[in-house]
């Protein structure tokens, strides 16, 4: 008897071992299912295209939970360079979507291969160029710009970055 009390403790030990490892493997996934991610585009790609480490905010739209908007911005020194994706479905695609062409002004550019109806552009404000495109797939309009405050970004570099991550979007929205 004395044999089976002196071994019940270390049963115990392995019980509890066994217990809480049994208790992290539950609360992992809760912990990683959590973290919110952009269903267009993943923070690596997106760190890859702005060069560096980026922080970014999720926006959802209050008419469709499917639609979200994403942000991305990498920061050097004053520099910041942003990295924006915006998809929206519409109930009446051949009338909503000039809505969004219109974003791109005047000096829009047709674009092949990148979803139905692409434009590019490019846009100016003090201190700030950007690169536009505004497309769609079906019935999801999507714009991904790419934007840098710097003294003189490079307009065909942004151009290149911007077409790429808007063909992933339209294979993506495929």
């Amino acid at each position: 008897m004395r044999q089976n009390c002196q071994k019940l403790p270390g049963f115990l030990n392995r019980l509890s071992v066994v217990a809480l490892l049994f208790i992290l493997w539950l609360s992992v996934p809760a912990t990683h299912a959590s973290a919110e991610t952009c269903p267009w585009l993943n923070a690596a790609t997106a760190a890859g295209t702005l060069d560096g480490p980026v922080t970014f905010t999720i926006t959802h739209s209050n008419r469709n939970k499917e639609d979200s908007t994403c942000e991305y911005a990498h920061q050097e020194g004053s520099t910041v360079t942003t990295l924006r994706i915006e998809v929206e479905t519409m109930t009446d695609p051949s009338r909503e979507f000039a809505s969004y062409t219109a974003q791109c002004g005047p000096a829009a550019t047709p674009l092949r291969a990148i979803g139905n109806e692409a434009l590019t552009c490019d846009l100016r404000k003090k201190n700030q160029v950007s690169e536009q495109i505004v497309s769609r797939v079906r019935e999801r309009a999507f714009i991904v710009a790419v934007s840098s405050n710097g003294h003189s970004p490079d307009q065909d570099a942004l151009r290149v970055k911007v077409e790429k991550i808007a063909e992933q979007i339209a294979g993506f929205l495929f």
